[in-house]
């Protein structure tokens, strides 16, 4: 998308400032020549979703086994700070606010740690990660070549294949010698064990052989299923050895109260808290859920996932990661996928985990 006058002005301005903040503060040393040399602090700018987060978990854990003594700190946005318990690996938090005297503040209070390496992670163009990666004083910039290129030292080209957003964001520490083997990229994150203890109290006892499937309601109404479909597919899959509960975010309790009621299963009480959401998938042998972070979450889990996404995540970029899944998309909106693909694609999973089918996850994309 082409960008406006005011975000071109905006951009060249940004760009001005930042070179005027490199001469005054510059640092002694030739930044790019050797990039992983004395790194004893990193900066991570991550200001966009939830989902994008928890996909990053295996780009800081391969940082962290490279410089397993640096401070490694990150920034996130107001869209994703929730997430910022469940990231391992870092040090830090910090979080852009709306007000410009806090973000002036953040600028400074990032100044004054003089971090070696500052990392734009944003595979698109951002105004708001180029700015404090490039306002950060770090030694070395580092981001995706593209419409913010001249505001980092090391620019890397971006794939020229689709490829899943958790190895395209590896291609930004090549340069300081971090190699990780594809079969050896995992996801993860870190939640309290007292949460899943206390989840699995709440459900009760569980039979040897039961298979517990979740599925999680909370979605934007964009990417929502509709009910009626949701409490015939429970009708579906639910048996004596597959036991189904409803999950979701505070704002969703009516929809599971109406889809349990209906459909006859319980739902988890829900919260604001996304660690006790974490908690909750950790119990599941399968999860099912509409495009978003949870799926990420499961994921990262080691959850094998049926996702209903819209055709444009298509590409393979933002499917669940190393585990197994179906995907399916459909032309026009989520709401249209169609209900027997959607059954089908449960049941045959289902059946990859219990051995009785071997298949490689895939996806479906329907007209």
């Amino acid at each position: 998308m082409a960008l406006s006058r005011f975000d071109r002005a905006l951009w060249r301005s940004t760009r001005q400032l930042y070179l005027l903040s490199r001469r005054a503060f510059a640092r002694t040393g030739n930044a790019a020549s050797d990039p992983a040399a004395n790194v004893e602090r990193i900066l991570l700018i991550r200001t966009d979703k939830i989902g994008d987060a928890i996909i990053s978990t295996a780009f800081f854990k391969a940082l962290r086994d490279r410089f397993p003594d640096a401070q490694i700190d990150i920034v996130l946005g107001r869209k994703n700070e929730t997430a910022a318990p469940l990231l391992p690996h870092l040090d830090g938090v910090f979080v852009v606010k709306k007000s410009p005297i806090e973000q002036a503040r953040l600028i400074r209070q990032l100044r004054e740690r003089r971090y070696d390496i500052a990392i734009d992670m944003l595979t698109g163009d951002s105004m708001t990660a180029a700015s404090y990666t490039a306002l950060s004083g770090a030694r070395i910039n580092i981001g995706f070549d593209g419409k913010a290129a001249g505001f980092y030292d090391i620019a890397i080209p971006r794939p020229s294949a689709p490829e899943h957003q958790a190895m395209q964001m590896l291609r930004l520490i090549a340069p300081l010698g971090v190699t990780v083997k594809p079969e050896e990229v995992r996801t993860a994150v870190a939640f309290p064990q007292s949460a899943a203890k206390m989840i699995r109290q709440k459900l009760g006892p569980i039979n040897d052989g039961t298979r517990l499937v979740v599925i999680n309601l909370s979605v934007a109404a964009a990417k929502y299923w509709t009910d009626e479909n949701f409490i015939r597919l429970i009708g579906d899959i639910k048996s004596p050895s597959v036991r189904v509960v409803l999950a979701g975010a505070p704002w969703d309790l009516a929809r599971m109260e109406t889809i349990g009621a209906a459909a006859d299963v319980a739902w988890l009480e829900p919260s604001a808290d996304l660690s006790t959401m974490t908690a909750a998938l950790s119990c599941a042998d399968l999860v099912i859920s509409p495009d978003t972070s949870i799926v990420h979450i499961a994921a990262a889990l080691n959850k094998p996932v049926v996702t209903l996404m819209a055709s444009y995540t298509a590409n393979g970029e933002w499917y669940p990661f190393g585990v197994p899944y179906r995907a399916l998309h459909c032309a026009t909106r989520v709401a249209d996928i169609p209900y027997d693909e959607v059954l089908a694609a449960v049941r045959d999973l289902m059946a990859e985990l219990d051995g009785t089918k071997q298949v490689p996850s895939t996806d479906r994309v329907l007209s």
